[in-house]
């Protein structure tokens, strides 16, 4: 397939870069718009920096990246890298799809890249749904930070034709020796469940099976945020849909969450980058399944465990995760911050959406769902 079959789904090139980036600094008030973010003095820097832009590495070096540092710093108790038996950080080198779980719009792939760029990587691209693209500047903003897009409406066929073009961008973009980010599903995970989506596998090996999955050397991140500021959007949207059976997100509902994401409160996070997923096959089984629980493994072994989640499973009176999670240090601290957020979240679901005792249950239930997992692959022998 040529690259011109890519043309409507790439990033911008460099030559497009400068154009593109100092026709956003016209059309926004960037410093006043991220002094909220990241303080007065950097945002001053990054929005007079928009027209100085040469190339996609310049505006990812210059603007990007320095954003990006600023506020984990702001947002965050900081941010842990670790590298399953096997790895370390020099296999960062080699070009690579990270499959990662997915909790956070925007901070997912972010932190994957600080990660990999602090490190003295490039950044991925990284494949963003075009729901998410409802403006024109945040198209040309995401398509400047090396995002691909990937268009998700339409009926059966075309939504297939989409993910075979995907696919082989994908395979273009890991074969010319980068790497990209995908999440392992389309869609946050809202209830803190965290699975490979088999559909997803079987996209990337639809042209060339075993050589086109081993080819794109598919490399795992594992992400454990120890707070999650959508939190109470996320319950609020998880009672609706019990109650009604589904939910109608509201204009504007998309961009809030990034917002939020972005600004709020995130505590610690962990990130662990795991083994190479290998081809596996099992007689009776699909193929795409067999290797999507591969993914789903190395996402749960590579999990941080948080105080907050073991609370959580105490709240709930699961015993068994909490035997299981005794390495876990929990102090009265602890205690103190995870009952403050716990009365917070009831607090802005508000009285129309369920019980009190619904929404701390919800919370909870998806608060703990990392621990269930980890301690469930413990269990199993297979971790």
């Amino acid at each position: 397939m040529q690259n011109v079959d890519f043309e409507n789904i790439r990033p911008f090139n460099d030559s497009e870069a400068g154009p593109a980036s100092c026709d956003l600094a016209e059309k926004l008030d960037w410093k006043a718009l991220l002094t909220p973010l990241i303080g007065e003095e950097n945002a001053r820097e990054i929005a007079e920096g928009m027209c100085s832009v040469d190339s996609i590495q310049d505006f990812q070096d210059e603007l990007a990246f320095p954003f990006l540092e600023a506020l984990i710093e702001s947002t965050t108790d900081g941010v842990s890298l670790g590298f399953s038996d096997g790895i370390s950080e020099a296999d960062l080198e080699n070009p690579t799809l990270h499959l990662t779980n997915h909790r956070d719009i925007v901070l997912d792939p972010s932190l994957v890249n600080v990660a990999r760029m602090g490190s003295g990587f490039p950044s991925t691209e990284i494949g963003i749904g075009d729901n998410l693209l409802s403006k024109k500047w945040v198209e040309d903003l995401v398509r400047l930070n090396r995002c691909f897009i990937v268009k998700r409406g339409g009926g059966p066929r075309e939504r297939w034709e989409s993910s075979l073009l995907v696919a082989s961008y994908i395979r273009h973009v890991v074969g010319e020796g980068n790497s990209v980010w995908l999440a392992q599903k389309e869609g946050r995970a809202k209830d803190g469940i965290d699975l490979t989506s088999p559909a997803l596998i079987r996209m990337l090996i639809s042209e060339g099976g075993k050589n086109a999955w081993e080819s794109l050397n598919v490399m795992p991140v594992s992400i454990s945020y120890e707070w999650d500021p959508c939190d109470a959007m996320k319950v609020k949207e998880l009672i609706k849909v019990r109650e009604k059976g589904k939910y109608v997100k509201a204009d504007g509902e998309d961009e809030m969450s990034m917002a939020l994401g972005l600004t709020g409160w995130k505590g610690r996070i962990h990130l662990e980058f795991c083994n190479i997923i290998p081809w596996k096959e099992i007689e009776g089984e699909r193929t795409e399944r067999v290797i999507a629980s591969l993914v789903d493994d190395a996402i749960y072994g590579g999990y941080k465990i948080w105080p907050n989640q073991v609370l959580a499973a105490k709240h709930l009176g699961i015993t068994d995760l909490i035997v299981c999670s005794d390495e876990v240090e929990v102090t009265s601290d602890d205690e103190v911050l995870f009952q403050k957020r716990l009365d917070e979240v009831v607090n802005q679901v508000g009285r129309d959406v369920g019980t009190r005792e619904e929404v701390m249950r919800t919370w909870c239930e998806i608060m703990m769902q990392p621990l269930k997992a980890k301690c469930g692959l413990v269990n199993s022998h297979t971790f």
